[in-house]
């Protein structure tokens, strides 16, 4: 059942909510504008808030949710469950394993791992936003306090190191978002051009 579940947890991360919405909201393909990715961050940049918190609210609920279930269901292994239902965002199978950077999924299982910890992280990262208007960095940096957040608030050393390693993976999917701050090039979430 465990490894059934890591599976399933993959599969529901894959889920593109960010193409999904498209459809429902009639907007550009994502993947045609910005940088070209599935998530919330780049779909208000097509100008329809509402398809972005659509976006939003469902690639946290697929963190959320695998978690809250693996917790009901007793299930060992969580650490993997972790690990699964991100990557499973970032590199989908529906896709061709081209994603989202994780940033919303990972926030939903920060909450469902532990309540405190999410709500200080989402906290960390409006604070962050407001003050540079980088939604990149936000994120970046609000996951980094996140791992800190954990290590005092949870008490599970596999759990620690999943997000541990998760976190590696999401800075490097923001690699070229990363080069960009360093080249003090990074733009506001509202310019269609940059991510």
């Amino acid at each position: 059942m465990d490894t059934i579940f890591i599976i399933i947890s993959y599969l529901i991360g894959s889920i593109p909510f960010g193409l999904i919405g498209k459809f429902i909201f009639k907007i550009k393909d994502p993947r045609t504008f910005g940088s070209k990715n599935i998530g919330a961050t780049n779909i208000l940049r097509s100008g329809n808030k509402g398809a972005a918190l659509f976006t939003l609210t469902l690639d946290m609920s697929k963190g959320l949710i695998i978690i809250l279930a693996n917790q009901s269901l007793q299930l060992d292994n969580l650490h993997l469950v972790i690990i699964a239902v991100v990557l499973g965002h970032m590199f989908p199978i529906y896709l061709f394993f081209k994603g989202g950077k994780g940033v919303a999924t990972f926030f939903g299982v920060l909450i469902g791992l532990n309540l405190l910890c999410g709500v200080l992280t989402l906290f960390s990262w409006l604070i962050i936003f407001l003050c540079f208007k980088k939604s990149s960095l936000a994120a970046l940096l609000s996951i980094i306090l996140s791992n800190c957040f954990l290590f005092f608030l949870y008490d599970d050393f596999a759990s620690q190191v999943a997000i541990f390693i998760v976190t590696i993976v999401i800075f490097y999917k923001h690699k070229s978002n990363i080069i960009r701050m360093i080249n003090k090039e990074e733009f506001s979430v509202e310019n269609p051009d940059k991510s």
